[in-house]
């Protein structure tokens, strides 16, 4: 019992009553940046070790293919990797700027909690906030200019876990495009910020004390000099080839600032190729066919590969195969019995196309599809094999059965 006291207050809990719990951000905070703090230490601490590495901190800009300025000291190099990562899109609502607004950093930088909050944009970031914050205790808005929330997944999945969110009070508006956004007037809606959004041709007005803008990334190709080193800029980022490699024959880039799918594991894929092609010229190239993404909510959704939609879109005619966790027993052991899983593969080959999952642990439950999807492999591999009893894996081989 001391041990459950101690964890709780170290994750905000300061008082646990069934009629009555309340919440401390700045603890969470607190503890969030601890974290982090652990990790960075350890990975510049490496660095620092290394005797082959000279860290520079600093702005770098190219001023020719082979010479980058760092803070007025010109460094040579015959080969460099570019990896700058992605920042927030540009917030393209008039009135925004000047109102002022938070962006997913300062959400985590928060020391007192907002009543209330309005964010723009349905995606990972939207979610993932929007859920946490509600669960902290501020009333969210979530304003998504598509028609459904993480319009990338599966709709059974991403339908269900707007409804979710709904349920949970969350306020959810779908087809919204945010249009404008100003400070309420004392005598009219008490110095809150507001947001003006169109929904199906009509005006909406929606109020808070601050807003989110989580309405998409960019890569970070600003102010590099990248011109000066003969890179070439395209709409979605940094132009590479199948070998990472740039328009200019010695620099390479990888990760956020070639755009595609920003993910610090599809980052960190890249960067072992872009190394060895660099240092070694392997000539190895990437394959982005099977990358997984999370949105880290409650229950979280997971995916791989190609949706129903997309994948007959393609041409392809295709079997699918679901569960539910309802019928799980750890599920229900748990308390955690919402969510489903479906999958999608080739109806003549059995080639597994991809996978989509919403319940607890998704992330985890994603790798084995993940894994059976490399090499162009089947669902086999998943529903021959022995899974433990009880767990939530089960529902994984369950759901790939309803394939064959």
């Amino acid at each position: 019992m001391r041990l459950v006291r101690h964890r709780a207050h170290e994750f905000g809990v300061r008082g646990i009553d069934p009629t009555n719990i309340w919440f401390d951000l700045e603890t969470a905070v607190a503890r969030k940046d601890a974290i982090v703090q652990g990790i960075i230490d350890g990975i510049y601490g490496w660095v620092h070790k290394s005797k082959q590495i000279t860290f520079i901190r600093g702005h770098a800009q190219f001023t020719s293919p082979k010479d980058i300025r760092v803070d007025g000291k010109t460094i040579t190099a015959d080969k460099t990797i570019i990896a700058t990562g992605s920042r927030v899109a540009d917030a393209r609502v008039p009135g925004l700027e000047e109102i002022g607004f938070i962006t997913n950093y300062e959400a985590l930088m928060l020391k007192q909690l907002p009543a209330s909050l309005i964010i723009i944009g349905g995606g990972y970031i939207g979610v993932e906030f929007a859920q946490m914050y509600g669960r902290f205790g501020t009333k969210v808005t979530i304003i998504s200019r598509s028609p459904r929330l993480m319009k990338r997944e599966e709709p059974e999945l991403s339908d269900r876990l707007a409804q979710i969110l709904t349920a949970e009070g969350i306020d959810v508006q779908h087809g919204a495009t945010a249009i404008a956004a100003e400070t309420a007037g004392a005598e009219k809606e008490g110095h809150h910020k507001v947001v003006v959004a169109m929904i199906d041709g009509r005006e909406h007005r929606f109020q808070a004390e601050e807003i989110l803008y989580a309405a998409g990334r960019v890569p970070r190709v600003d102010g590099l000099g990248l011109e000066q080193a003969g890179v070439e800029v395209g709409p979605g980022g940094i132009i590479y080839d199948e070998t990472l490699r740039t328009t200019a024959g010695n620099i390479w880039s990888l990760g956020d600032v070639n755009g595609g799918a920003m993910f610090t594991h599809r980052a960190t894929y890249d960067g072992t190729i872009a190394a060895l092609n660099a240092v070694k010229g392997l000539g190895k190239t990437v394959n982005y066919r099977v990358v997984p993404r999370a949105v880290f909510s409650q229950p979280a959704l997971a995916s791989v590969g190609l949706t129903e939609a997309e994948a007959t879109a393609a041409g392809r005619e295709v079997k699918t195969g679901t569960a539910l966790f309802a019928h799980s027993g750890r599920a229900k052991a748990i308390g955690e019995t919402e969510g489903m899983l479906k999958f999608v593969s080739d109806a003549e080959t059995g080639e597994l196309l991809g996978g989509h999952i919403l319940g607890p642990h998704a992330d985890i439950l994603i790798h084995q599809v993940v894994t059976a999807m490399h090499n162009k492999g089947t669902a086999e591999s998943i529903y021959q094999s022995i899974h433990i009893h009880p767990t939530l894996s089960e529902m994984v081989k369950d759901a790939a059965k309803k394939l064959k």
